[in-house]
């Protein structure tokens, strides 16, 4: 049962969810709902469309959701999944988080992420959450702890005070993973050896972790925290640890340099590939963040 002690303070910023008739936009409604309700605000469906006749799947979703949800209707002559992309980012300027589904147009190669989710990771002024379950039409999980990907940068602290709220308002469990590695991302992403030897990076790893418990201990004092040092690529780890999780939370990359040629093989971007692979929701914590999240 829920404990409004340990609650995160009211935020009435509106909760955005994009619909459209799938069953995977009815789950991200259903997991929208439930994050307005714990901080108090209104719940905004919006549905990209090039008429704007409101239809009448959207208008029977909302009034089934209840009197906190209005919907709306955002027109454009052509809308594919990149300009939907762009249309929703441009409405995320002081929203308390956006909400998709995952499964839809544009899933191929092993992806479970749509051509919309994808065009938006990293692209939002807010919280972006990625609902799914491990498989199409599969609900999202509603068990398990909440799992979130820490490091010592600006990115990875304002991705642990998200997990850390949303783990306080679930309740749930919290499992803050660093991975370390001997190769590491250049400035602009590529692939380097790192001067220190497994020693000297693994007691690093359990200093980024001491200090992340330290600091959610302080956050939310009753949440249950587990912490784990794992020698393995971020994006790897997380996906392991994603298969009985709730939520996976996670920050950009901390640097926006353009790759440089000398910077060798570029590394992948785990909050992409989270999003992409991970088989349940996935919260992508924009760097300029300032405040927490509900979720469900």
């Amino acid at each position: 049962m829920h404990d409004p002690s340990t609650a995160a303070p009211p935020d009435f910023r509106p909760v955005l969810v994009a619909v459209d008739a799938s069953q995977a936009g009815h789950d991200a409604a259903r997991w929208a709902l439930d994050v307005a309700v714990r901080s108090g605000a209104e719940l905004r469906l919006l549905h990209v469309a090039a008429s704007p006749e409101t239809p009448a799947w959207l208008s029977e979703l909302a009034a089934s959701l209840g009197p906190r949800a209005t919907a709306e209707v955002v027109v454009d002559s052509d809308p594919g999944p990149r300009r939907i992309g762009e249309l929703l980012a441009e409405r995320t300027d002081g929203a308390h988080m956006l909400v998709v589904g995952s499964f839809g147009e544009g899933t191929s190669g092993g992806l479970l992420a749509g051509t919309v989710a994808e065009a938006l990771t990293g692209a939002t002024r807010c919280p972006l959450v990625v609902v799914r379950g491990p498989e199409p039409d599969a609900p999202p999980p509603t068990e398990g702890p909440v799992v979130v990907g820490v490091d010592a940068t600006r990115a990875g602290t304002a991705a642990l005070d998200a997990a850390a709220d949303i783990a306080a308002a679930l309740p749930a469990p919290l499992v803050v993973v660093h991975a370390w590695s001997d190769v590491t991302a250049g400035p602009g992403g590529g692939a380097h050896r790192a001067g220190e030897d497994w020693s000297t990076l693994a007691a690093s790893a359990e200093t980024v972790l001491r200090d992340a418990a330290a600091r959610v201990a302080e956050r939310a004092p009753h949440v249950e925290v587990e912490t784990r040092a794992l020698r393995d690529t971020p994006l790897r780890a997380l996906l392991d640890l994603a298969g009985t999780a709730r939520l996976v939370v996670v920050g950009p990359r901390s640097d926006h340099h353009v790759p440089r040629q000398e910077d060798g093989m570029l590394l992948g971007s785990t909050s992409r590939g989270l999003v992409g692979f991970a088989p349940c929701p996935v919260l992508v914590v924009p760097g300029t963040t300032t405040a927490g999240a509900t979720s469900t």
